[in-house]
């Protein structure tokens, strides 16, 4: 180590001290600086019940430099020390949006002694898993966990496009906590677009609470090898009674375009590409026009389906098409339509014989609200539901990759 580097080093030291609460001055010179910074630090994360002081202590903690790091990763792994110190130095570490926060969580939620750091290190892992692969592989490497308490926290973290893994789980899993949860973030992912599975003769059938109604496609046609099917559309009330909606209903990658309103008191389809709203109570149907995908907006009673602009297909080449499409936004109830802005998605030949991914497109979460995304789709950024029903300006065209 040069005198210059061990120069800056102390130097950052000091400084960082100086950051910290002013009773901490008190402490006796004679301790070295690191294992006094190791003492305070300690000594703020040992709170169990926050106060508002400990906020201002812990705010102080997330703005000081890479040094506090190492002090908050030997605190971590520190076996005797208290759980809320070290489930309190994990959070620290993610909030901080530490270098080396997203292999220590990996780390810990793997092969943590302590099921309550387990806890904390999913939960900090969700702070990076919107933009890091390696944090969103690790709390799906934790849906085995032998801890109920972890197994419920990962499936909290789960995106609407993990919904195959929360179904294996079901398969498997014997806890009764569990599996309601399981089951109640299947049937919210399906009504975000998730895929449903089929039966054995084809047939499928969306998730719901006991007593409640279902979607339920038949298929009459299918092209096994492209994913696509062709048939009639349900909804099954209880008593086992079917209400027809429509024939020739287009399904793809397992994605049926028909989804409840928040109450399932009406559900919008498509066919024929073209969206409509049958209204349960009544049995009355609404045309609203040209369009495909419907999708609902969360927490709101309102959807969205695409509109193709024309012209709008062109060759981006090898074998990919472009397509740009119009987002519309229709209530459940007749009212207000609204044009958010435009979208683009490219088709390729060989994924679902050059079907639209605006088909099998999910509304998934992000930092900045609700979304449509999916494979080569732009992502589309939804009106906000707990902003009334005006909605946001488009963002920004963004081409897919």
């Amino acid at each position: 180590m040069t005198p210059h580097t061990s120069s800056v080093r102390r130097a950052l030291a000091l400084v960082s001290l100086a950051a910290l609460p002013a009773c901490w001055a008190g402490q006796p010179r004679t301790v070295p600086a690191p294992q006094r910074l190791a003492n305070e630090v300690r000594s703020i994360l040992a709170k169990e019940r926050p106060s508002a002081g400990f906020y201002r202590d812990r705010s102080r903690l997330e703005r000081m430099g890479v040094e506090i790091d190492p002090v908050l990763v030997s605190l971590v792994d520190d076996s005797g020390a208290d759980a809320v110190v070290r489930t309190n130095a994990l959070l620290l570490l993610a909030d901080r949006r530490s270098i080396i926060a997203v292999p220590v969580l990996r780390r810990v939620v793997l092969t943590g002694d302590d099921e309550n750091l387990r806890v904390a290190a999913v939960q900090g892992l969700q702070r990076f898993a919107p933009e890091s692969r390696e944090a969103a592989n690790a709390i799906r490497a934790a849906i085995d966990d032998p801890s109920r308490r972890v197994r419920l926290t990962v499936l909290q973290a789960l995106d609407v496009e993990d919904m195959g893994m929360i179904r294996a789980l079901l398969r498997r899993e014997e806890d009764a906590q569990v599996r309601s949860v399981a089951k109640a973030l299947v049937a919210l992912a399906e009504s975000r677009g998730a895929p449903l599975p089929a039966e054995g003769d084809g047939t499928y059938r969306s998730t719901a609470p006991d007593g409640q109604p279902q979607i339920v496609f038949q298929p009459s046609w299918t092209d096994t090898l492209a994913g696509i099917s062709v048939g009639a559309l349900w909804v099954q009330v209880p008593q086992e009674r079917l209400v027809p909606l429509a024939q020739r209903v287009e399904v793809v990658a397992g994605v049926v375009p028909a989804y409840f309103s928040q109450d399932r008191t009406a559900v919008v389809y498509e066919v024929d590409r073209e969206i409509r709203v049958r209204d349960l109570s009544t049995g009355e149907t609404r045309v609203l026009g040209a369009g495909i995908a419907p999708r609902p907006i969360p927490f709101a009673d309102r959807f969205v389906y695409l509109e193709e602009r024309l012209p709008s297909r062109r060759d981006v080449g090898s074998g990919g098409t472009e397509m740009t499409y119009e987002v519309v936004s229709a209530g459940f109830a007749p009212g207000m339509v609204d044009r958010l802005g435009t979208m683009v998605a490219i088709a390729r030949p060989e994924r679902h014989a050059n079907a639209s991914p605006v088909r099998w497109m999910v509304v998934g979460e992000t930092p900045e609200g609700f979304v449509l995304r999916g494979e080569r789709i732009s992502p589309f950024l939804l009106p906000n539901p707990f902003e009334g029903q005006r909605l946001n300006p488009p963002p920004p065209r963004r081409r897919p990759r």
